[in-house]
């Protein structure tokens, strides 16, 4: 019985040694751009698991390499949370990279709870970024308004995507708001 238990073990020790002897296997990556035309994508950002990204695309390029994805002529994109659509995004152009976030040179997102509309631009070489981890926005140049905001201007914007942190302004920069005028209640005599 010894004898067979020490055979079937120098087996078993020999089957391991020469499967760990084995060449590795390798992942083979393309290393060309992969084109996609009329594209429905749906996003699952690792960093934001609540949320769920759709985007329509005329156009999207993959580089395997980078595994960044570049969407163009996007319109009915929308980010949605709990089953609710949260913001609609346009852009003609936008780049999701390798951490699942969006930036782009310009991006056009309504906001539905704050009825806000956003016109977000990149400025002085600096993009438009849509931080999936953070659930912020980073925008060099906005321009927005909506519901009580006739007309607003920032730079060096970072807000969260409920607005409850909202930043701007910094060195050199220029902003402005202009409110919509509400005629006040009257309190009778």
């Amino acid at each position: 019985m010894l004898r067979l238990a020490t055979i079937v073990f120098t087996a078993v020790v020999i089957a391991l040694l020469a499967v760990s002897l084995l060449p590795a296997r390798t992942r083979t990556i393309p290393e060309r751009l992969i084109q996609l035309g009329e594209v429905n994508l749906t996003l699952y950002p690792q960093a934001d698991p609540e949320a769920v990204w759709s985007f329509s695309a005329k156009k999207v390029d993959y580089l395997p390499q980078s595994r960044e994805t570049t969407l163009y002529d996007i319109a009915d994109s929308q980010r949605v949370i709990k089953g609710e659509v949260d913001f609609t995004l346009e852009s003609e152009l936008l780049t999701i990279d390798s951490q699942e976030n969006l930036r782009g040179e310009q991006m056009s997102v309504h906001l539905i709870e704050a009825n806000w509309d956003l016109d977000m631009q990149a400025r002085d070489e600096r993009q438009v970024l849509i931080d999936q981890r953070r659930g912020k926005f980073e925008v060099p140049l906005l321009l927005y308004s909506g519901d009580g905001i006739q007309e607003s201007r920032d730079e060096n914007v970072r807000m969260n995507f409920d607005l409850t942190d909202f930043e701007a302004g910094g060195p050199s920069s220029i902003g402005y708001n202009r409110f919509i005028d509400t005629p006040a209640e009257d309190s009778g005599p």
